[in-house]
């Protein structure tokens, strides 16, 4: 392997690990999102990524066993636009 196809070989792989840096990040500020708002005392329903298909929508609920967080946060789904109770994944909570 010469110096360039090296060089081309770092840069690809440099993308990649920023590419998985990024996701990983919005993960954790999702569940951290999440973890303040069950703080608060609100429901971690709303970034599930089942959310919408969910039966437990209309009982007054904590969570399930089922619950995972979803790739799309909640102040972007269209379930979630007339909430005022939902945060935007990333903000600090005001603390």
């Amino acid at each position: 392997m010469n110096a360039r196809q090296a060089a081309k070989a770092a840069a690809k792989k440099i993308e990649e690990m920023q590419h998985y840096n990024d996701k990983c990040k919005a993960d954790i500020m999702a569940y951290n999102a999440v973890i303040q708002a069950m703080i608060e005392g609100k429901c971690p329903c709303p970034w599930c990524e089942e959310y919408a298909e969910c039966q437990l929508t209309e009982k007054d609920v904590k969570g399930c066993e089922q619950w995972w967080l979803s790739f799309t946060p909640p102040s972007v789904k269209e379930d979630a636009n007339d909430s005022e109770d939902v945060p935007v994944v990333g903000s600090t909570g005001g603390a």
